[in-house]
């Protein structure tokens, strides 16, 4: 096994975020950008997991991250046939491919199913990677997550300056439409989840001038893509990045104007958004997505039909009355959408993490990156009841990267740790101070 020096990792690992930030724009299945991504991710991810050095694993993380896998690869496994069709729709088990006599596989595509394995096996490897680092070296990867995300946001702002219509062919296996992004509400994902690590960078690392330009530039281009759901959660995120970061900070008169100023321009253009936009949320289709993919899941909830195989189950539970209306490649519900891929297992395995989550929240009281990690996982979240987003290898690295900050072993306080905080005046500003006892 190559071994990979302590400083090349974060170097390693931070090309990996970048390049995936950049190519992996498509949620679209069959893409070499995405193959690529994913090999390169695994052949860096290796050596760092496999080296004797390194920070430990949370085991509750690597139980996860287990789990997920073990998820996929369940519907990949010949089953009793008479087990199966007991708990699934009965036009599934007509003219189904057997795995042998008497048996046959949770999956109704296995090819789109070894395809979200791959995807999720490359981002469970960033993941653990990102765990092994020391956690300054996972704090230096903060920058190339900003490099990435600033790239997006400038060729975004440079084609929404010539039109409100974007559509490139060539560069790229997929058309982009915003960024490099093949859909306008997956890079509007990433462009928010810069913003509670600017204002973290702002505050706590000096860099206000740089921080105030990348905020404006952020919030230009959300309401330039013309996302609602973009809009709405960019007017959320300066507010809680700006209260849940600055918790223990004093604002100032010019501050306080700043955020009231912006908060102001800012939720007038997002207002705008949704007034342009009204006529089409009466014929949004999201509700008859919704309407049919629950019941896919009634009829199928104990497995799924596979992972990745949302398109071609869907069409069976669709309403009549809306056939033609619109073509549903996702039930632009992830949690949905997870549910009638995987069944009770993906149910179980959403309401772990999120009870993981929140146990871990009350923990970083005191740790500001982990904060502002914890905003851009709560950000993505709330985008995935209305769309997909971490179906795309740039927003999926990405999650990944916010999780292993929240997560990660070196940046958690210890309970046999006698810490305290004390505040002190900085400036114009009370800051907390961790305070060690004297040996």
């Amino acid at each position: 096994m190559i071994k990979i020096g302590a400083e090349w990792r974060k170097y390693l690992l931070g090309s990996i975020l970048v390049c995936s930030l950049l190519l992996g724009g498509s949620a679209a299945s069959g893409m070499w950008t995405d193959a690529l991504l994913q090999t390169l991710t695994i052949l860096v991810a290796a050596p760092i997991l496999s080296a004797s050095a390194g920070e430990p694993i949370d085991r509750k993380v690597l139980a996860y991250c287990a789990s997920i896998l073990a998820a996929i690869l369940i519907q990949l496994i010949p089953l009793p046939a008479g087990l199966l069709d007991l708990v699934r729709s009965e036009a599934f088990s007509q003219g189904r491919t057997e795995a042998g006599a008497g048996f046959d596989l949770i999956t109704l595509g296995v090819g789109r199913t070894v395809d979200n394995l791959t995807y999720a096996s490359a981002l469970v490897f960033l993941m653990l990677a990102i765990s092994r680092l020391p956690g300054e070296q996972v704090h230096a990867l903060l920058p190339f997550l900003i490099a990435g995300i600033a790239c997006q946001a400038l060729a975004g702002a440079i084609q929404y300056a010539g039109t409100d219509r974007v559509s490139i062919e060539g560069v790229l296996p997929y058309t982009i439409t915003a960024g490099t992004f093949a859909n306008r509400n997956h890079f509007v994902s990433l462009l928010y989840v810069a913003i509670p690590f600017l204002v973290y960078v702002g505050t706590f690392r000096g860099m206000r001038l740089w921080s105030l330009l990348g905020m404006l530039v952020v919030l230009l281009v959300l309401l330039a893509a013309g996302s609602r759901a973009g809009a709405a959660i960019g007017l959320a995120a300066i507010i809680l990045s700006g209260v849940f970061i600055n918790a223990r900070s004093r604002f100032s008169v010019a501050g306080i104007g700043l955020l009231v100023a912006t908060l102001g321009i800012f939720g007038f253009g997002a207002w705008a958004q949704f007034e342009q936009r009204n006529s089409a949320m009466e014929d949004d289709a999201r509700w008859d997505f919704a309407h049919g993919t629950m019941n896919g899941i009634w009829e199928n909830w104990l497995f799924g039909v596979g992972y990745g195989n949302f398109s071609r189950a869907y069409q069976l539970f669709e309403d009549p009355a809306s056939l033609g209306r619109a073509y549903a490649n996702h039930a632009h519900n992830d949690y949905l959408e997870l549910a009638f891929e995987g069944g009770l297992p993906a149910i179980v395995l959403v309401i772990a993490y999120v009870v993981l989550v929140s146990v871990q929240v009350l923990r970083i009281r005191h740790n500001q990156f982990q904060k502002a990690a914890f905003l851009g996982i709560l950000f993505i979240l709330l985008h995935s009841t209305v769309d997909y987003p971490l179906r795309t290898a740039a927003v999926g690295a990405t999650f990944v990267f916010l999780n292993a900050v929240l997560f990660h072993r070196a940046l958690q306080p210890r309970p046999d740790s006698a810490t305290r905080y004390v505040k002190i005046k900085h400036g114009k500003r009370r800051i907390a101070v961790a305070v060690e006892p004297s040996a």
